[in-house]
């Protein structure tokens, strides 16, 4: 049923008023009985279009009061005039609108807090006052005396010299600033912004601890790569000229060093032409094959060499682990370069090679009885061209990129590598290989 408006209950009680006062005049009533009923009328009006407005205020002021916090009443109050449920209909879609905007942002906050809660870097906000308004979890970790629940300067907080000096210096420049800080043995950037409306600062520490590693590593291979190339071209140069020198002579034996120069340069372009074959990569020519029949054929490549060093060579594969599915060339040069490797470094002894399951797969090991590897040079070994042995003799040595290669084809069968070792202990490389790396192309036997 439609409620009457404002107007409308004006209206009725006002042309009802005038009609009985122009009776009454056109009567020829009395002015006072004129006034009264004047009066009568004018106060009958306002006990019924006030007193239903009130009720309406009244309705109206206990719904605004209901609304709290994530909570909203059920249904609008009962009204009685037409505008004020008007009114109330506007403020509920107003209430309405204005829960799905507090509900989007604080999804959006939370999805925000959540990434920033996710990056691996120190990242905190602070005012200009120093006082740290919140820090992510990397932060807190860094920095274990925060507690967002105090009201903590910075400098309470991070006890670092080098990084309080960087924030110290910040303060006064307007513009983003970007400082080196070296923290716990690692190398940081700090970047730093600030919003002078707020008046906040946001401060994060950049790990950059791995990338000035990868650049050292490359910095590493280019020397060594230079150095490697460098010595067997120096003695080349060297010898031809001394014959250049001597024309008349007997130059048997400068030819053979210029010729095992020459083999150590063409096996280095080799390696690293494998090298970055196996780097560009994107798949392996996978087959399901017999390691029986696959470990028969690495002994006969490598048995001559071993037994030319009165070494013997062991091979044990346990019944668990009789088939694989990889790459056999590739798979092959891992044995090979390992074998070859644990050749150069033993001198008595020999070489024995286990296969066994493991779990989903397959468990290598590759040990011998030879001279081993100091404990702190074990992290870089697969390095190229890393020098665990600084003494040793370059033509006796390989090239270098061996055990680089060999991490390579291990991680393209999503397997891993490591490696343990003593000093006059022998050494043993350790491989983990999943029994199914993908659908076998083919059967190998």
């Amino acid at each position: 049923m439609d409620k009457p408006g404002l107007s409308q209950l004006l209206l009725i009680p006002l042309t009802t008023l005038l009609a009985i006062m122009a009776v009454l005049l056109l009567g020829g009533a009395a002015h006072w009985i004129v006034l009264l009923a004047l009066l009568a009328g004018g106060v009958g009006f306002y006990v019924l279009v006030w007193g239903k407005m009130k009720r309406d205020f009244q309705r109206l002021g206990q719904y605004l009061q209901d609304i709290g916090p994530r909570v909203r009443p059920s249904a609008l109050p009962a009204l009685e005039l037409e505008e004020f449920e008007d009114l109330a209909r506007q403020l509920d879609s107003a209430q309405e609108r204005l829960e799905t905007t507090l509900r989007r942002l604080e999804i959006n906050r939370e999805e925000l807090r959540l990434v920033l809660s996710l990056i691996g870097d120190a990242l905190w906000v602070q005012n200009y006052d120093g006082e740290l308004k919140w820090g992510n979890e990397t932060f807190r970790a860094l920095f274990t005396a925060f507690d967002p629940e105090k009201k903590q300067k910075y400098w309470e907080v991070i006890r670092d010299l080098d990084l309080l000096n960087a924030l110290e210096s910040l303060e006064d420049r307007p513009e983003q600033q970007l400082a080196d800080i070296q923290l716990n043995g690692h190398a940081y950037l700090l970047s730093a912004s600030r919003d002078d409306q707020t008046r906040r600062r946001v401060c994060i520490l950049h790990d950059i601890e791995t990338i000035r590693q990868t650049h050292q590593m490359k910095k590493d291979f280019i020397v060594n790569l230079a150095h490697e190339l460098r010595t067997p071209l120096t003695a080349i140069k060297g010898f031809t000229e001394a014959m250049q020198a001597h024309p008349g002579q007997d130059h048997a034996r400068q030819l053979g060093i210029i010729h095992n120069h020459t083999q150590r340069l063409i096996h280095l372009i080799q390696d690293l032409e494998q090298l970055i074959r196996l780097e560009s990569v994107s798949g392996l020519e996978t087959q399901d094959i017999s390691l029986e029949t696959f470990f028969d054929n690495v002994r006969l490549i490598l048995e001559p060499e071993v037994l030319a060093k009165n070494l013997y060579l062991r091979i044990e594969v346990d019944r668990s682990a009789q088939r694989l599915v990889c790459d056999p060339f590739r798979l092959e040069q891992v044995f090979i370069n390992l074998i070859q490797n644990s050749l150069r470094y033993t001198d008595s002894g020999g070489i024995t090679i286990r296969a066994a399951t493991e779990a989903d797969s397959v468990c290598f090991e590759v040990a011998d009885t030879g001279r081993g590897i100091a404990e702190k040079y074990l992290p870089r070994i697969f390095e190229r061209f890393f020098v665990a042995d600084p003494s040793r003799n370059k033509m006796l040595s390989g090239t270098g990129l061996g055990l680089a290669i060999v991490k390579h084809i291990v991680q393209l069968h999503h397997g891993s590598i490591s490696v343990a070792s003593k000093r006059g202990q022998g050494t043993a490389f350790r491989i983990l290989i999943p029994l199914r790396n993908s659908a076998p192309e083919d059967s190998h036997e």
